[in-house]
């Protein structure tokens, strides 16, 4: 069994490990939920656009309809007035006016019936998109919570593991305690207390010499000449 200091440190180790990897996790909830966001935005623009469009043609249908009423109006006028003209030349003006405005406004009937075909086929897909929209919408709102609640959970869950962890460093001497944290906070971001098996580090795989086999045997604080990584054996059986 390992030394007690040894034991100590692994109970410290996994928890450490255990918060590093949950702030990991942390950092990335950010990014997700914008992810979230950014996709919910993408399909209510979806849905804003299917209901322009439909919008759109109900626009010009309206516009339509009010260029056939203003050249009806003024057909109606010139046909009032046209009783009243004495020069013929002015008679066959109003006469052409009134026979182009019935070529325009035959026209504009004709478009206005094949804009109200496709305002009815605007209609079934904006209420076709929004229905399906509004589904995924639920979708991602309810992903976003999940995420929400989760990221409350770990917050929770890490706040209890720094908790623990200043009880289980009473077996733990200042000095290698110190080595720790610093291999912990390094840049390579790697396990401080490693294995020694079949006399090979875990931590840099190369064979560590007789007497740091010795020292681990003894159960003294030892550390691996290369890498400088704390060290210890399942099989060391210290006095």
């Amino acid at each position: 069994m390992p030394a007690r200091w040894v034991q100590a440190l692994l109970e410290v180790q996994a928890t450490d490990l255990r918060i590093r990897d949950l702030e990991t996790r942390m950092s990335l909830l950010p990014g997700e939920l914008t992810k979230l966001k950014e996709k919910r935005d993408k399909v209510a623009a979806g849905t804003a656009a299917a209901a322009d469009a439909a919008r759109k043609i109900e626009r010009a249908i309206k516009a339509n309809e009010s260029e056939i009423a203003r050249l009806t109006e003024e057909s109606k006028k010139l046909q009032q007035q046209s009783a009243m003209v004495k020069k013929n030349t002015e008679y066959q003006a109003m006469l052409n006016t009134i026979a182009l405005n019935k070529n325009k406004i035959g026209d504009l009937e004709g478009k206005v019936l094949e804009l109200m075909d496709q305002f009815e086929a605007a209609k079934v897909n904006c209420r076709k998109v929004k229905t399906a929209n509004d589904a995924t919408i639920q979708t991602i709102r309810g992903e976003f919570e999940e995420l929400v609640a989760f990221a409350g959970e770990v917050k929770e869950e890490i706040k209890k593991l720094r908790e623990s962890r200043p009880g289980m460093i009473r077996f733990v001497d200042n000095d290698t305690l110190g080595r720790y944290n610093a291999l912990l906070g390094g840049k390579n971001g790697g396990t401080p207390l490693v294995k020694v098996e079949n006399g090979i580090c875990g931590s840099c795989h190369l064979r560590v010499s007789p007497q740091v086999m010795n020292d681990i045997s003894k159960g003294a604080v030892t550390y691996c000449a290369n890498c400088q990584h704390l060290l210890y054996d399942d099989e060391a059986q210290p006095e």
